[in-house]
């Protein structure tokens, strides 16, 4: 099978070295600071790289405001340029493709699968996350986990993760939910669990803030809460859970950690990759 490989971080370079040992052919364009790519597959046209594939493989995340997610490349093309550079009945998998850019790929005959809608991917990247996690708070802490005392904010995949491998090192875990039935779940696994309600006259006792939730759920006041040696760790996407530069202004040490799959273990997230999107093939073959 025929592969183009456009943008990406090192797991997307590790994912180019997986395709070539399965024998698939490959292109890669936007990965030409891939130190460990073989330089044969680079090729600095977009067109040239997608021109006569069966799968094109955008980055997980695809885009960032508009800009094809290329943190290896001096290219930076618009997810309009990718677009125009398609073939109808091309297959394009990526992860959190933009919705005009779905809409139209369909439009143009494209054949889309979004990998951040596989609940197996999902489920892989939130353990690759929250083992990123644990790694991010022990190299930029002098505390140790066992003991301390850890505040999550958010019960979804990640935090219900991440609050498991918290509890095995011995930490003091306490979940602020907004759902009384994620709170109780949080209890019976070993947690305190408060709601963000409760939250503000408790934030003097953590040693360790880590936020989930996508959206401002640490208010300003919350913040100036919090002890001066506290450490706060985003695994959120924009807009994230609280305002860092002002967290940063009063003192706090904030840690900005977002994807952590694709910098913390990338052979593993490539792996990851690599197997949703042979169920993605199989399916659609399976199917026809």
């Amino acid at each position: 099978m025929k592969f183009a490989l456009v943008g990406g971080d090192e797991r997307s370079a590790m994912l180019a070295q997986l395709l070539c040992a399965d024998g698939h052919k490959l292109r890669c364009f936007a990965l030409e600071k891939a130190e460990h790519l073989p330089a044969e597959l680079k090729v600095g046209c977009l067109q040239s790289c997608v021109y006569g594939a069966d799968c094109v493989l955008l980055p997980v995340p695809a885009e960032r405001g508009g800009l094809l997610h290329a943190p290896l490349s001096a290219e930076k093309p618009s997810m309009v340029e990718v677009m125009a550079a398609l073939w109808p009945g091309q297959l394009v998998c990526g992860g959190k493709l933009g919705e005009e850019f779905c809409l139209q790929a369909v439009r143009g005959g494209l054949l889309v699968a979004d990998l951040m809608t596989r609940p197996a991917f999902l489920v892989g990247n939130a353990v690759l996350t929250a083992e990123g996690a644990l790694q991010r708070l022990m190299e930029n802490s002098p505390r140790s986990l066992w003991q301390s005392t850890v505040l999550l904010t958010g019960w979804g995949r990640i935090g219900s993760i991440l609050a498991q491998r918290l509890l095995g090192l011995g930490a003091r875990v306490t979940v602020a939910a907004r759902k009384g039935a994620q709170r109780a779940m949080a209890e019976a696994m070993g947690c305190r669990a408060v709601s963000f309600e409760e939250l503000e006259s408790r934030l003097g006792g953590f040693d360790f803030v880590v936020n989930t939730v996508p959206a401002p759920v640490l208010t300003d006041a919350m913040l100036c809460c919090l002890r001066p040696d506290c450490l706060l760790l985003e695994l959120a996407s924009l807009p994230g859970g609280f305002d860092r530069q002002l967290a940063e202004n009063i003192g706090l040490t904030v840690l900005m950690a977002p994807g952590l799959p694709g910098s913390c273990c990338p052979y593993t997230a490539a792996q990851l990759m690599q197997r949703a999107v042979y169920e993605i093939i199989r399916e659609l073959e399976e199917s026809m």
